[in-house]
């Protein structure tokens, strides 16, 4: 009932239009309980046989009656139909609005949500319940409700009318009533498990769909057709076999119920019928019973729908409500400081993290003791092997997570005293894996800044290189990239998105790798430019290789969450350590076979020094002198050639 309740909560806006919506319901149920008394008047007045509660007097003449009787039937079928057609319109109209006030909390929840709750959950599974499950939820609302009401007014204002008419025919009929309700409630209570079970085998499928469909290059590069199409009929035979085990359970309710009916008419022609013979019932008396059997037949069968459609928005509720029920863990700490304008101080003052692991899971240590300042004006690079925590020391500057142990501070307050979105805003980001929306070029440039001009969007396009090849399309700006930009090359893309970040002027820019996927005259091109832009802010760079950092004005080496080097270019190359090494690597080319740990290999079979390389304290004095002189070899041969 929690869940249900709190459905219902989202009808409160609107509940002058529910007021009057089922005020009609009421109206049009009314107005139908009316036709059979009048068939049933109608039929002893043929007979020659007066009621004492008719309606019309008694100087009548009998056909007048079966005249004015006629034409009282048409007229509550018009107004019937008029006031049915608003009970329907309006059902309708509060669950399509339940749906769309729940869906809206849903997805602005979802906005609210960390990385942390994204890492964890199926992108898939989020779809199926802000679609499907919200959209089964508005039945609930618009239509459930309006049935129960519809079989409340019937139950009571039918058993009312019989116990006026004859009290000792219609207390026969209250005899099967708890065995139907009870067939409805064991129906109910076994199929709500059931529609929770159908939701997340569905939303297994939708994720399975969302993954394989966003991955389809990589499907196909390695003719893996066959494989995903296998995985998703196991998804899908899950959903089948699940509403198959529904549907079992829900067509043996059906026949129980009309069973229980069809006993109502047979009580009815049975103990009503031998006292019709026996004159102690009129025949209009027991058609009317009759005509009230054949209204409960319809609501009783709608019985098994509401049930149904109940137990969907309780399963779909809970689904719903988990996530709604997930607390931020990042959010605007109370009291909350407006730093204004910031200069970009950044210090990160012994900074642990780890990722919050699942029950079932071990923690996992990215970031351990990690201090150092980034002064306003100046380039900070980080720099480390694959998995050594680069991106998620630059994610936690924005607050995308929030360290474990230590602080971080701009200007001097901690980044948990700032409001978020003070906070974001001052940072400008280009990410590792470039995503651009399915929109044009100007408005993927202005996302940050939607009210920007034209004059600024290609100012900061100018600024990144990309203006030259944005006016070679026939649209210029607005020009539609696609989905993911899938119309533009990654070299384009990425400079599309380094002017998205550079038209909100942050006083903090962050570029995780953002050169990464240029070519070497485009990479030179946006250096170049970044150079100029770089002035008077605070910038971080994570980069793979080491050309795009080393005029920085310090350097981070990291490796394994720790910082292990720290220095400039020069002065971490002088002192011989892992990032000179490192340098070595990529500027030398391979190192020869012996030097690696794919020792036994073939020349063109030699794993990439950059993974194979075993950090230079893992080796003896031996191995490191033996690994020197061979790249001073080779360094040697490739030049006398």
């Amino acid at each position: 009932m929690s869940i249900l309740l709190r459905i219902l909560r989202y009808m409160r806006p609107y509940w002058r239009v529910a007021v009057l919506v089922y005020a009609c319901l009421v109206g049009v149920t009314l107005f139908t309980l009316l036709g059979p008394w009048l068939i049933g008047n109608a039929v002893d007045t043929a007979l020659g046989q007066r009621r004492g509660s008719s309606l019309f007097p008694s100087s009548w003449s009998n056909q007048r009656m079966l005249t004015t009787t006629a034409v009282l039937i048409v007229a509550m079928a018009v107004v019937r139909g008029i006031v049915n057609f608003g009970q329907r319109y309006g059902t309708q109209w509060l669950g399509r609005k339940v749906a769309y006030d729940l869906r809206m909390d849903l997805f602005t929840h979802l906005q609210r949500l960390p990385f942390s709750f994204y890492d964890r959950t199926r992108i898939g599974q989020l779809m199926s319940r802000t679609i499907g499950d919200v959209d089964e939820i508005r039945f609930f609302a618009g239509v459930v409700i309006g049935d129960a009401i519809n079989l409340v007014v019937l139950l009571v204002a039918i058993y009312g009318i019989m116990f006026s008419r004859n009290a000792t025919l219609a207390a026969v009929f209250l005899l099967p009533l708890p065995v139907l309700f009870a067939v409805a409630y064991l129906f109910g209570i076994r199929i709500e498990p059931l529609f929770g079970k159908i939701r997340a085998a569905r939303g297994e499928m939708y994720a399975r769909i969302q993954e394989n469909l966003s991955q389809i290059v990589v499907v196909k590069a390695f003719t893996r057709e066959d494989y995903a199409r296998q995985r998703f009929e196991q998804d899908n035979n899950a959903v089948l076999q699940a509403w198959i085990r529904m549907a079992r359970i829900f067509t043996l309710a059906q026949p129980a119920i009309w069973f229980i009916v069809s006993v109502l008419t047979f009580l009815l022609l049975f103990v009503g019928g031998q006292r019709v013979l026996d004159g102690d019932l009129t025949l209009g008396t027991l058609i009317e019973f009759n005509s009230y059997v054949a209204l409960l037949a319809l609501p009783a069968h709608r019985l098994a729908f509401m049930i149904d459609i109940t137990a969907r928005a309780i399963a779909n509720g809970k689904r719903i409500f988990a996530i709604m029920d997930t607390t931020p863990e990042i959010k605007t700490r109370l009291g909350a400081v407006n730093p204004g304008r910031l200069r970009g101080h950044i210090r990160f003052e012994h900074v642990s993290f780890v990722y919050g692991a699942r029950e079932d899971e071990p923690e996992v240590e990215v970031l351990d003791d990690i201090s150092f300042e980034a002064l306003p004006g100046t380039v900070t690079a980080i720099v480390g092997t694959t998995g050594s925590g680069k991106t998620t020391l630059i994610d936690l500057i924005a607050r995308f997570y929030d360290v474990t142990e230590g602080r971080i501070t701009i200007d001097g307050i901690d980044i948990r005293d700032m409001p978020l979105k003070i906070l974001r805003s001052q940072v400008g980001y280009v990410m590792q894996s470039t995503f651009l929306f399915n929109a044009t070029i100007h408005e993927n440039i202005a996302f940050g800044r939607p009210e920007a001009t034209r004059e600024e969007v290609e100012r900061a396009a100018r600024a990144a290189r990309a203006h030259d090849f944005i006016m070679e399309f026939p649209d210029g700006y607005d020009t539609l990239v696609g989905e993911r930009g899938v119309t533009l090359s990654g070299g384009q893309r990425q400079r599309i998105a380094i002017a998205r970040a550079l038209l909100v002027d942050p006083r903090i820019l962050i570029l995780d790798d953002a050169t990464a996927s240029v070519d070497s005259r485009t990479e030179y091109e946006i250096r170049a430019a970044l150079q100029t832009l770089m002035a008077g802010r605070t910038t971080l760079i994570v980069a793979q290789r080491l050309s795009t950092v080393m005029h920085a004005d310090q350097i981070i080496m990291l490796e394994h969450g720790r910082i292990v080097e720290q220095g400039t270019h020069a002065e971490l190359v002088r002192r011989g350590g892992r990032y000179a090494h490192l340098w070595r690597l990529q500027s030398d080319g391979q190192p020869p076979a012996e030097d690696v740990r794919g020792i036994g290999l073939s020349d063109d079979q030699v794993v990439p020094a950059q993974e194979a390389a075993p950090p230079l304290e893992d080796r003896t004095v031996d191995e490191q002198s033996r690994a020197e002189m061979a790249t001073s070899a080779r360094r040697n041969a490739r030049q006398e050639h």
